[in-house]
């Protein structure tokens, strides 16, 4: 990384992983409602899950202040 480069090192990971939940999210979302739409409960739940480790990749991260002090 050259010297006047002024993003962090972990910027390229941290927006792959950005993009990579809000497409799991979307196939998430996807599944729910193919699930809700043929009453079918295997949809249901993987939709369910889905989301769930989509929202955990969402989410803030707690190691770092999410206010400077």
């Amino acid at each position: 990384m050259p010297p006047d480069d002024d993003r962090q090192p972990g910027h390229r990971a941290r927006r792959f992983r950005r993009i990579a939940a809000w497409l799991l999210l979307t196939a998430a979302l996807g599944g729910l409602g193919a699930g809700i739409a043929l009453g079918q409960g295997l949809p249901i739940a993987g939709g369910l899950v889905l989301a769930g480790i989509s929202g955990h990749l969402l989410a803030p991260d707690g190691r770092r202040p999410t206010h400077p002090r």
